[in-house]
Parts: structure tokens; sequence; C-alpha cells
């Protein structure tokens, strides 16, 4: 099972590495082709799309945790087809309320919360019309999806994920290079999203078709909308923790300064996002192994050393050189004032990235309304941090707020998870203490040491992750066979 899982999620790696890669080729494009302001206004369009979590009602998320613990139990591969077409149509018609919504809200968005006026008021609201339009299509494709990722067909999503990467930034690229104009270009983006829901859907059909006359069972129906419910409410508080920053920013700051923000933790959250697309490989692994603690032990023993061993020294390489990077990446006017922005937000990232396995083994048993119920806990601390954090640092203290609310959402995670499953107590304690110790090696090199020093340290923290992860591969490749062999 953990090869399996090894495989998959390095198969989920390979593809968002490529779609890093467009998106590191494109931003500069779009810098050089609509200036500072328009390209923060683009990436607040980003943002919207980072909502889609919350456009959906949880019932992608619902349809990977139903399907592979349906598949897992020997259930019927025409009932789950059933039942997954109907949620796909139910989402397809929330996406239609939700177009309606985004269509007539975008005039007060544009004037009250992103303070915009004259020629870039109406580029803004021409764009996000064209984003609502494309809500009902993006929300059938998260769907399907969903499903794929259930069905543990993650080799077919990364293979397809590649070139649609490059189309859903090249495209704006091309309409930006012709016309710099933010609507249209946002346009472009909106357009990539009708391409993604036709494939998905094609490739969901040819591999599970619904077949004539077999109906869905209202207990499986009533399971995915309450899973999805309560998931619903983190998919509200989550994107809304992740971006609400920049969109607060956006009311009290002009779009260029805004950008120094935004470009840094787009950028920053899609290079690490790694370990959260490893994570959905793992999610229906834990669905599927739920009722087998011994093995879903081995696979987050296994997972949270892999998260501290992969992310941890990227983490720490571009921190240490955030300054010269973006320079070379960007220019040193933008580096400048990003810097300290990028360094806070990698730590935060940091964190993230190793909440996301307790996360996915509260929610691959069931219990969305924990993660919810935790985020709804969360929200009002981090109001109060930003606030504050803006009224001190400015935009460095958006950065400073929301890497301490990480790290509390990060606490709760695993010690909500602890509590509540105990044959893998033992597991989350030893993640935890591993996780404490990292992040202080991180704090130490980052901001304690300079130099020699502190390049000598970042080497010997390199090469020991890569030891490990190669120890780690070993005994992945070796181990797994030799157990099979043994059952």
């Amino acid at each position: 099972m953990s090869r399996k899982v090894a495989h998959n999620a390095l198969w989920n790696v390979g593809g968002q590495v490529v779609s890093l890669g467009v998106g590191l080729v494109a931003l500069p494009i779009l810098l050089h082709a609509l200036g500072a302001a328009r390209l923060g206004v683009f990436t607040l369009a980003l943002g919207l799309i980072g909502f889609s979590g919350l456009f959906d009602l949880g019932l992608s998320r619902a349809l990977t945790q139903t399907v592979s613990s349906s598949l897992g139990q020997g259930r019927s591969r025409a009932q789950v087809a059933a039942l997954v077409w109907r949620v796909i149509g139910l989402l397809a018609g929330f996406g239609v309320l939700w177009l309606v919504a985004l269509w007539l809200a975008a005039p007060f968005l544009v004037d009250r919360l992103f303070s915009l006026s004259g020629e870039m008021a109406r580029e803004t609201i021409f764009g996000l019309r064209a984003l609502a339009l494309s809500i009902p299509f993006a929300l059938a494709a998260t769907g399907a999806m969903g499903t794929l990722e259930g069905l543990q067909q993650f080799r077919l999503l990364s293979l397809w994920r590649m070139p649609m990467s490059v189309l859903q930034f090249g495209l704006p690229v091309l309409v930006a290079l012709i016309r710099p104009d933010v609507g249209w270009v946002i346009a472009a983006l909106a357009a990539t999203r009708v391409v993604w829901m036709l494939l998905w859907l094609t490739q969901l059909h040819r591999l599970l078709p619904r077949e004539p006359g077999v109906m869905s069972s209202r207990a499986d129906l009533r399971h995915a909308l309450h899973f999805g419910g309560w998931l619903s409410v983190s998919n509200l508080i989550g994107p809304l923790m992740v971006y609400a920053d920049r969109f607060y920013l956006a009311s009290l700051f002009p779009p260029a300064m805004v950008a120094y923000y935004t470009v840094p933790f787009d950028t920053a959250f899609r290079a690490t996002s790694l370990p959260q697309t490893a994570m959905n490989a793992l999610f229906p692994a834990l669905a599927e192994t739920q009722s087998r603690p011994e093995a879903s032990a081995r696979l987050l023993a296994l997972a949270i050393r892999a998260g501290v061993v992969l992310v941890l020294p990227v983490v720490l390489v571009v921190a240490v050189f955030a300054h010269p990077l973006l320079a070379l990446w960007l220019n040193a006017s933008f580096a400048g004032p990003a810097t300290p922005v990028l360094q806070l937000l990698l730590i935060g990232i940091f964190l993230n990235s190793a909440a996301h396995l307790p996360y996915a083994l509260l929610q691959a048993h069931g219990r969305s309304d924990l993660t919810a119920k935790l985020h709804l806990l969360e929200l009002p601390v981090f109001a109060v941090l930003l606030v504050v954090g803006v009224h001190l640092f400015g935009i460095t203290g958006a950065a400073l707020a929301w890497m301490l609310r990480v790290a509390l959402d990060t606490a709760l995670l695993y010690f909500t998870a602890w509590w509540l499953h105990r044959p893998q107590r033992a597991v989350l304690a030893r993640g935890a203490g591993l996780l404490c110790l990292a992040t202080g090696a991180l704090l130490l090199v980052v901001y304690a040491l300079h130099g020699q020093v502190q390049l000598a340290l970042t080497v010997v923290v390199v090469v020991a992750c890569a030891f490990v992860a190669l120890r780690m591969l070993r005994f992945t490749r070796l181990g797994t066979p030799r157990k099979s062999h043994h059952e």
C-alpha cells in the first residue's frame, strides 16, 4: 500500500512541478505586459479561483472520500457511478447560483473592496463577470477530478494537468501581450475552466460510466451531503484565511503595493504546495484503510517524515536566498519590500504543509465536522492578528499574522487527531516533535545566523534531509515487497 501511495504521490508532484514551472515563466511576462497594478488585480482574480472549494460546498472532496471508501468496502461500481453523476449535476446547479451572485456583486467588489476607479475598474468588472460565467463549468470539473482521485487515477490526472497548466497560464499571457487589458486577461483565464470541464468529464465517463436504470442510494447521498456540508464550512473559512489578507490589503493600499505581498505569496504557495498535492494521494488511501489502523499508522508515519525532509530544504534555501532570487526573477526594486514578506510566508507554508497530514487523517475517517469547528475557532484569532499586524508593520505584518495563524492551526489539528485516534497516537506525537525541531532549525538559520555560518548550516540541513529521503526511498522500495510476500 505504501508503495502505491508513493507512486501516486510522485505522479501528483510531477504534475504540480510542471504547473509551477509554467507559472514561474508566466508571471514575469505578465508583470512586463500589464504592470504591477494590473498584475495585482490579476492575482486577486487568482485568489477568487482559490475560493472554488467554497463554491462546490465540499462535494468534490466528499466524492473522493465516498468513492474510495465505498470501493474499498466492495460496493457496486454501478451504484457508485450513479451517485457520482448525480452529485456532479448538483455541482453544476450550484454553479449557476454562484454565477448570478458574483455577476451582481462585481461592481460592489471593485468599488468597495478593491477601491478601483476609472478604466481599471471597468476592466476588473468585465474580468470578474467573465470569471463568474466559468463557475458552473469549474464546479463540474472539480467534481470529476474529486472522483478520479477517489479512483486513485493520479497518473491520468497528472498527465493531463501538464498540458492544461500550459493552457491555463499561456492563454492569459498571450492575451496580455496582444491587449494589456486585465479584464480580457482574466477572461482568458476563465475560458480555460471550460476546457478543464470537458476534459475531466470525458475521462470520468470513460472510467465510470453511468449505467441506465441504476439509482444512487439515499444513504450515500446523505453521507456525501453531510460530509460536504461540514467541509463547506472549512472551504469557506480555509480560503478566507488564506486569501482574505490580500483583499484586506487591497482595501488599504494601492494594487502596486499589494503585489509585493500577493506575488511572493502565490509563488511560495505554489512552490510548496507539493506536500498538499502528495496528500491528495494519501487521502483516499487513508479512507480505504480506516478499518485497518496498523496500515493507516504506517502510511501516516511515512508521510510525516517525507513531508518534513522534502519540504524543509526547499523552504530553507528559498528563505535564505530570498532577496537575490526575487531580484533575479523579477527585479531589484521589487525584491526589497517583498523579501521579508516571502520569508515569513515560507515559514507559515512549511507549517501548513505539515498540517495537511492530521487534516487528511480526520477527514478520511469522515470527521469533516471537527476540521470545520477548528477553522471557526481560528477565524476571529486571525482577524485580530491581521488587523494588528498590518497596523504595526504594514504588508509585512500581514505575512506575520498569516504565519502565526498557520502555527495555531497546525497545533490544533495535531492535538485533535492525537486525541481521537488512539492507534496513531505514538506516530502523531513523534511527528509533532519532528516538526517542532525542524521549525526551530528553520527559524535559527533564517533569522539568527548570517554570512558563512548561515550558508554552512543551510548546507548541513539540506544534506541531512537528502540522506534521510534516500533511506526512506530505499525502505519504501525494498520493504513493501517483503511485506507483501509475508502476507
